[in-house]
């Protein structure tokens, strides 16, 4: 991977916007999703989401594929690319970065933002203590390490089978739990 020479480092607010989200009451028959951190730990979350009715005002807080969700609020700081099929806005406790720059991947930015030093960096600077906060000029102004297109999709795709292999770790033993405990259970009747 000699093309990692080749990274920009770049503040995020020098190819991305920012913006936070928004406080809206839900209703059980809107049409759009409206999504909390909870949301996101679901497959499909704008299916599960609490809904908000329809309003041309709302026009301007619709998510669009590419866009990030970052938890700016607690203590998770989960980041997911959106890609979901139904309209969807985000509530207040995230922060919603739209890249600017075709040159850099969502989903490469996402894991960026996801990896255990960012975090540590990001955390450093949460304010408050019930419900730490992140300003946004914090994630503004942090630097991301960004290699060339290719080298960002070669990353991505690790990235996808490392969460694999670790969802197929976890269903081996969960079923080896199984049939040991099956096995010991049979032994004691």
């Amino acid at each position: 991977m000699n093309s990692i020479n080749h990274t920009r480092i770049l503040t995020i607010q020098e190819f991305a916007k920012i913006q936070s989200g928004v406080f809206l009451a839900t209703a059980p028959q809107g049409e759009i999703a409206y999504l909390q951190i909870k949301d996101l730990l679901a497959e499909s979350p704008e299916k599960t989401a609490s809904r908000i009715p329809y309003s041309p005002k709302l026009e301007k807080h619709l998510l669009q594929k590419g866009d990030l969700l970052f938890a700016g609020k607690g203590t998770s700081n989960l980041c997911r690319v959106v890609d979901f099929e139904h309209p969807a806005i985000a509530s207040t406790t995230f922060y919603i970065i739209r890249i600017d720059d075709g040159g850099i991947l969502p989903d490469y930015l996402c894991w960026y933002l996801s990896q255990p030093k960012t975090l540590a960096i990001i955390k450093s600077g949460q304010v408050g203590t019930g419900t730490p906060l992140i300003r946004k000029q914090l994630l503004e102004n942090l630097e991301i390490a960004i290699p060339d297109l290719k080298t960002q999709q070669q990353i991505v795709e690790l990235a996808k089978l490392q969460q694999k292999e670790e969802e197929l770790l976890k269903a081996i033993t969960e079923k080896r739990n199984l049939i040991t405990n099956q096995l010991i259970m049979n032994k004691l009747k």
